[in-house]
């Protein structure tokens, strides 16, 4: 209710052609995800399969990604995780119901979850608000099924490896918590670097019993220097 009342009285504006409304207005999010991401997001060449080309071998067998973490899919993530745009969290989870496949076997949406210290500074946890979101645009469900062992981030990581190094000892599995191999486990979170998150996030219910475990991410977060384009094909 409060949230309705406020896009009354104080209106957002597409980050992207400034129409009224929303954060990301339908036609923009439509321009967004009208050329899937044909990146593999861990070495950055071209791929068709999903976003992870055959090289690669991964506690998950799928990745989905939206787009490059910039421009107006960048400033929504920001708005979301430090101006309190809740609004923003469906508007991203319509980006990933856009670039993500139909499933014969309906998934269990799985956040990343948010540090403690994170959540009380924004008053929520970020990542349930969007799979929450994606969950109902879908009729899916979704379940916090792991927990955060710290308040660790990444952000201040040096390298790749010491990004590995650090997400080993993210997550848990929350505690009563079951695990059904048979089931089809989607984690989601927004932005993917090294992959070492969604990885850790992937080990923790692998090692609880799933056998079925994809992921989907918003944004890959560009290499430092890198002008990388949809268009520019990586050379190994």
């Amino acid at each position: 209710m409060i949230n309705t009342l406020l896009s009354i009285i104080a209106p957002h504006y597409c980050y992207s052609c400034g129409e009224p409304g929303s954060i990301l207005c339908s036609r923009c999010k439509n321009d967004i995800t009208e050329e899937p991401f044909s990146h593999c997001l861990i070495c950055l060449k071209p791929s068709h399969h999903d976003n992870i080309c055959q090289h690669h071998s991964l506690p998950y067998s799928h990745l989905w990604c939206v787009d490059w973490r910039s421009g107006e899919i960048e400033m929504a993530i920001d708005a979301l995780k430090f101006k309190r745009a809740k609004s923003a969290a469906s508007d991203l989870a319509d980006l990933l119901d856009f670039r993500l496949p139909d499933f014969s076997d309906p998934p269990l949406v799985v956040p990343i979850p948010t540090t403690s210290r994170n959540i009380r500074i924004r008053g929520y946890d970020h990542m349930k608000l969007i799979a929450k979101s994606l969950a109902k645009k879908r009729g899916w469900r979704t379940e916090p099924l792991i927990a955060r062992q710290n308040n660790t981030t990444q952000h201040f990581a040096r390298s790749a490896s010491e990004r590995r190094k650090q997400a080993v000892t993210f997550f848990r599995l929350r505690t009563g918590v079951k695990i059904n191999s048979s089931a089809h486990y989607l984690i989601v979170d927004d932005i993917f670097t090294t992959g070492s998150t969604v990885a850790a996030a992937a080990n923790c219910l692998k090692r609880a019993g799933a056998a079925k475990i994809s992921v989907a991410v918003l944004a890959r977060q560009r290499p430092k220097g890198s002008s990388i384009d949809d268009d520019t094909v990586i050379r190994g």
